[in-house]
């Protein structure tokens, strides 16, 4: 079943309801600006928002993006009949308040669903595409499910789950040590630590840009010669980047973002192709949407040792649909999917063999 057999009627009548009802958009981290010069507006998906809530933080400004900031308990008094409201922010953080709040009448939609509504209206063709590029049904099953529960706000769902990311399942079992593993971000370690108990003689070269976590890591590795702590950012080519560590969440959410966003630094990028000697057996990337551009700064080390790919696909919709067309475009690897949490919106991976 191809991503165009879906039926996406329930967001098609929702979106044409939400003309004439007051839009407010919950939640005001980074996200939200980009949300509404995507989808909020004359000629765009959705109507322009009524107004911004918050109910984790004080937010001081009268208006955000142009939209006015309204006090939550406004919003809690708010009428179920003509509102709509649609979470921008968080995974699972907001939607454990709606019950504390008695938000549960009001029709509530995630972020999540009208990117991928929009998305796929625009490229369903080469969406189907890359479903088509998996190589066994399973892998077709939870690449589609997991788009699925995108469009109707499954944010659970543990009939996807599948024990042990990148190695030690059923696509990558035991680490190849003829060559080393090439891992990032390495974050606090854990995945380390995994790669050591799976095959003791493997060598890593690990990368985290983050100083606070790859100090760390230089010294909880310290005394194992065959673990290499890269402080630098995987990218096409070596470059200098702005990145936010996102200290105030302990960097689950660091990324590359915009020059001269305030929260950013400038950190050191490099290729694979320019910084790793030695033949390479895995390369696993897990780097918030840098994906497609470690992948490009890789490309040589791809067509010399055919290393295994694993490579996380959900942070963006494009990385989702994107990926599997560039991994497909540089050799002759064989495509799976496997999703390593319970929660259906994180840990999607790309296996490359």
């Amino acid at each position: 079943m191809l991503f165009s057999d879906l039926d996406l009627t329930h967001l098609q009548v929702a979106i044409n309801e939400f003309r004439g009802k007051k839009l407010v958009l919950w939640g005001a981290g980074r996200r939200l600006g980009s949300f509404i010069e995507a989808f909020c507006g004359d000629g765009k998906l959705l109507p322009q928002p009524y107004g911004v809530c918050d109910s984790t933080r004080e937010v001081r400004e009268s208006e955000l993006v142009g939209v006015r900031v309204l006090p939550f308990p406004e919003v809690r008094g708010m009428s179920p009949e003509d509102t709509v409201i649609i979470i921008t922010a968080g995974l699972l953080e907001l939607q454990a308040k709606v019950v504390a709040h008695e938000l549960y009448y009001f029709p509530i939609y995630h972020r999540r669903s009208f990117e991928a509504y929009d998305y796929l209206q625009r490229n369903m063709a080469s969406c189907d595409r890359c479903l088509e590029l998996l190589a066994d049904p399973l892998s077709r099953q939870i690449y589609r499910r997991r788009i699925e529960n995108l469009l109707a706000g499954r944010l659970w769902d543990q009939s996807l789950y599948s024990a042990n990311p990148y190695f030690g399942n059923d696509i990558n079992r035991r680490l190849d040590d003829s060559g080393q593993l090439v891992f990032a971000g390495a974050f606090n370690g854990k995945h380390i630590e995994r790669a050591i108990a799976n095959n003791p003689a493997i060598r890593v070269s690990a990368f985290e840009p983050s100083t606070i976590w790859s100090s760390f890591l230089v010294e909880k590795f310290d005394d194992n010669p065959r673990i290499t702590i890269h402080n630098r950012i995987l990218w096409s080519e070596n470059a200098y980047l702005d990145f936010d560590e996102n200290a105030a969440n302990a960097g689950l959410d660091a990324h590359v973002c915009g020059t001269g966003t305030p929260t950013s630094s400038r950190y050191q990028g490099v290729a694979i192709d320019e910084c790793i000697d030695g033949k390479v057996s895995m390369i696993a990337l897990d780097v918030e949407g840098s994906e497609q551009r470690a992948l490009q700064g890789a490309v040589r080390t791809i067509a010399r040792d055919h290393p295994r790919l694993c490579v996380c696909l959900y942070h963006t919709l494009d990385d989702y649909f994107t990926i599997p067309r560039l991994i497909h475009e540089m050799s002759g690897y064989r495509l799976r999917v496997r999703h390593h949490s319970c929660i259906s919106v994180i840990e999607t991976v790309l296996y490359a063999v």
